[in-house]
């Protein structure tokens, strides 16, 4: 992990059921905390794997939707 963009789950949960009506009928989905190279941590939603696959210690590369991060499998 060479850089600020990169990052690996340092712990995450999978949601089943939101109450959070922005979210309701996206379920389920993964909310993680990813350890950065520099020793801190970001949080945000892992996409692009299904949420039987996210891990932890699994490699991730961040991008950004409507300025929230989005945590993708390297």
């Amino acid at each position: 992990m060479a850089d600020a963009e990169t990052g690996v789950v340092h712990t995450f949960t999978v949601v089943h059921r939101s109450f959070v009506p922005a979210y309701q009928g996206r379920e389920p989905y993964v909310l993680a905390w990813v350890e950065l190279p520099g020793g801190g941590r970001a949080f945000g939603h892992v996409v692009g794997c299904q949420p039987e696959e996210v891990r932890i210690g699994m490699a991730v590369r961040v991008s950004y939707v409507d300025g929230l991060a989005q945590w993708r499998p390297l």
